[in-house]
């Protein structure tokens, strides 16, 4: 399937002069760097450190978390 595509895009650059496609080769590589260098924002620095917190910890079970949950009698009404 990743060769379909390759190949449709290749056929699209074949006409192109070198200057063109040169062009797309050097905005392309910028692309790359952009997406290879980026830092990690907070919000993913924060994912990691936490992932797995919960792992491990036969303190709280399942039980305990819906038994600590409160529920509302409370009737909404949508009109």
């Amino acid at each position: 399937m990743k060769n379909i595509t390759v190949d449709k895009y290749m056929r699209l650059l074949e006409p192109l002069s070198i200057e063109d496609k040169l062009e797309l080769l050097s905005r392309l590589s910028e692309s790359l760097k952009k997406n290879f260098f980026t830092v990690k924002s907070d919000k993913e620095k924060l994912l990691d450190k936490l992932a797995g917190a919960w792992e491990g910890n036969d303190e709280i079970t399942a039980a305990d978390i819906r038994a600590a949950r409160t529920t509302s009698n409370r009737e909404i009404n949508l009109d």
